[in-house]
């Protein structure tokens, strides 16, 4: 796999390390089906309630389940430190809209209000939040909706847990995804200032008074090894930072791209720590591009592997399109049916027109000609009838026009292109 160089972000202190917790156990009967309703249509997906059991303590989580026929694959998401499930609800959303079952849960403390699982902040450390997760992995291997493939998506500190829990148990999991993970959790907690573990005090306070932990939250990260873990690793890692991150810096995940052996990294404009509005789409772009390929990219459905046909007014021309995550995004949105785009004439050489979704992109200085076709801030598509020279992603190129001819398709006013799979 390509490796591109860069890091994940953190939230606040977060890390788990996989140490088997005994007495995990499977999913109990109480689960709850809902149907969840969207002005008054009804939405492609389900929820239901699902508790884990792991040792005496009971984790609340909910499913999101596509309709449709058969098992699918299963995201679990990791909150972040402070946080609880509701924080991965919108990745949730999006993923069962996409055909993927999605599992949000709250550790066993950790959040600043109160969780419904059990456990308590005092008690919280790397090893219960991992275990947690570990329990949670477990279940998940009896729930009927998922098809055996497991994806681990984590934040901040559910990042650090995602690594650990991901790293010791690579046989069963299918990939994994870390968001501004906390790697600066050691550093955070005030662990320098503490001579020995005996030292720290029965009561921490983080960031301030933020939130208050247990002296096993700073004792648990003694001596985990954060580089080891992320080095073990041999799977296909995704890692994606916001550029405004001011909890966890970016130089974090930077350097812990650099030890991840294959590492997709992408930093996120504008992107705190967690990402909204425009930093969500990219992110989430990044995320089913990913899920694609790692899930889907040796399977023998047609649908999927067929190439995409370019319509420009009623006119089809040949296309041949790059391989990259940004077409392989594209792909996605017209799985469910023809993209149509509607263009305008810009600068005398291009038409430029919205995609309406936000796709990975990888820009470069680039000088264009006639019959190129890229994608321009993100979640904008440009076809060229002549030539000019700006940052781009390159999408394709239509092979069987001349300038002259593309000329004629696009110089004579606005018009609307269709993107749509092939037979």
């Amino acid at each position: 796999m390509k490796k591109t160089m860069k890091v994940f972000p953190a939230v606040l202190l977060a890390l788990c390390l996989a140490a088997g917790c005994s007495s995990e156990s499977s999913l109990p009967a109480e689960t709850a089906e809902t149907k969840q309703e969207e002005e008054g249509n009804m939405t492609a997906y389900t929820t239901e309630e699902i508790w884990v059991q792991n040792g005496e303590k009971r984790i609340y989580g909910i499913a999101y389940v596509p309709k449709t026929d058969g098992r699918v694959p299963l995201v679990i998401f990791s909150h972040e430190l402070g946080n609880d499930h509701t924080s991965g609800v919108r990745y949730a959303e999006r993923l069962a809209e996409n055909g993927y079952a999605a599992y949000v849960f709250d550790f066993c403390g950790g959040t600043v209000g109160g969780n419904r699982s059990d456990g308590s902040n005092s008690e919280l450390s790397v090893l219960t939040e991992a275990s947690d997760l570990e329990a949670v992995l477990k279940a998940a291997e009896t729930w009927e909706f998922s098809d055996g493939r497991i994806v681990l998506l984590g934040g901040s500190m559910g990042g650090l847990v995602t690594t650990v829990v991901g790293s010791s148990h690579q046989d069963e999991i299918a990939g994994m995804i870390l968001m501004y993970p906390a790697l600066s959790a050691k550093k955070d907690s005030g662990m320098e200032q503490y001579a020995s573990k005996d030292a720290v005090p029965e009561d921490v306070s983080l960031f301030g008074g933020w939130i208050h932990v247990g002296k096993n939250f700073v004792t648990d990260l003694w001596d985990v090894d954060f580089d080891q873990l992320l080095s073990s690793y041999r799977g296909h890692m995704l890692l994606m930072h916001g550029d405004s991150d001011t909890t966890v810096p970016l130089s974090y995940s930077e350097e812990a791209s650099k030890i991840i052996p294959d590492c997709e990294f992408h930093v996120i404009r504008d992107g705190g720590h967690e990402f909204f509005g425009q930093p969500f789409e990219d992110a989430m772009s990044y995320i089913l591009a990913y899920l694609n390929n790692m899930l889907n990219h040796n399977t023998d459905n047609e649908e999927r592997t067929a190439e995409m046909k370019l319509k420009i007014g009623e006119t089809y021309v040949e296309t041949e399109w790059e391989d990259n995550e940004s077409v392989q995004a594209l792909k996605e949105l017209c799985q469910s049916g023809p993209l149509q785009i509607q263009m305008s004439m810009y600068g005398g050489f291009e038409q430029v027109g919205s995609i309406g979704h936000a796709l990975p992109r990888n820009d470069s200085e680039t000088v264009t000609q006639a019959g190129d076709i890229v994608l321009y801030s993100g979640d904008q598509i440009v076809v060229f009838y002549g030539s000019n020279s700006w940052a781009y992603t390159r999408l394709g190129h239509v092979t069987d026009r001349d300038a002259g001819e593309m000329a004629q398709l696009l110089g004579n006013g606005d018009v609307t292109i269709t993107i749509e799979m092939g037979e």
